[in-house]
């Protein structure tokens, strides 16, 4: 399955700053904007895109600092909010007045701080192993992973070249393979090699800063209070074996968002959208109240 399966448009639109951000639009109806995870890239959704833009408008974007989309040029706008604020101009780029929205991992951060600043673009919410807070709290506290990512910073500033190599090569060494997967979340025993390979490759074309700067905020990123306020209808869906965004926090935004569902997909890890695409596709299609004779008109 791959995403130029399906016919795009491919376009670029000036951000609040003056960034070139890209994207990428498919199919005719109702939009849904799928949001990936840090360093993460369209591959994440391939199994989405093919089957929802057969019946729907489905739209993706890259990042800031993410592939087709540069660093801005005021380094203060590598933001989150900076993400989210590209998400609500390119929905005006594109009229769109009303949407679905569907994130992956850190991909859900960057929708409450969009659904935060401007909650009437939001039809439904679909959250795929989310974050809305330090994903490690557990095993490392946020003062501790900051520092962690200070000290990178400054083996970086030292020697950025070595780093570089380093980071690039470590990434995509075959034998280092079953790491990056780890790493990324993925179940090895469900989810393609292909996958995971593009996975790696794509987080070794991110620039190193840019991952270290986006891994830190997301590190002491915390939205509790917002989930509370959500007013849309919401969908949680999760790997009972993800060891990232562990079942007991999907439980408790289960908790704290309004009248939300909750999916646990068992065997799924992080990546429960490449482990299960079709017990994905089928909850969010059921969930946003597609009809499935849709498919054929």
């Amino acid at each position: 399955m791959d995403l130029d399966s399906v016919p795009k448009k491919t376009g670029r639109f000036s951000s609040f700053d003056g960034t070139q951000v890209y994207y990428e639009v498919r199919g005719e109806g109702r939009p849904i904007i799928f949001c990936y995870g840090i360093a993460c890239l369209f591959n994440h959704w391939t199994h989405q895109i093919d089957f929802f833009s057969r019946f729907q408008q489905t739209i993706l974007f890259d990042y800031r600092g993410h592939h087709q989309t540069p660093i801005p040029e005021e380094k203060d706008n590598l933001t989150i909010q900076a993400l989210a604020d590209d998400l609500i101009a390119l929905c005006e780029h594109l009229n769109i007045e009303k949407a679905d929205f569907v994130g992956h991992s850190f991909g859900v951060q960057v929708l409450l701080l969009a659904y935060k600043r401007r909650p009437d673009l939001f039809g439904h919410l679909v959250f795929v192993n989310g974050l809305y807070r330090n994903p490690f709290e557990a095993f490392l506290s946020a003062p501790d992973a900051v520092e962690v990512i200070n000290q990178a910073k400054k083996m970086y500033n030292q020697a950025p070249q070595i780093f570089h190599f380093l980071w690039e090569r470590g990434v995509t060494n075959p034998l280092l393979i079953p790491v990056s997967s780890f790493l990324g979340g993925f179940n090895l025993s469900k989810t393609a090699m292909k996958d995971i390979e593009i996975y790696a490759r794509g987080v070794s074309a991110i620039d190193i800063r840019v991952f270290l700067t986006f891994f830190e905020q997301m590190i002491e990123f915390n939205q509790e209070e917002l989930l509370t306020k959500i007013k849309v209808p919401t969908l949680i869906i999760c790997g009972s074996k993800d060891a990232l965004t562990p079942l007991d926090e999907q439980n408790k935004m289960k908790e704290l968002i309004p009248n939300s569902e909750l999916q646990v997909v068992p065997y799924g890890s992080h990546c429960t959208q490449l482990d299960f695409p079709e017990m994905v596709n089928l909850k969010i299609q059921q969930f946003i109240n597609l009809k499935p004779r849709a498919l054929h008109t």
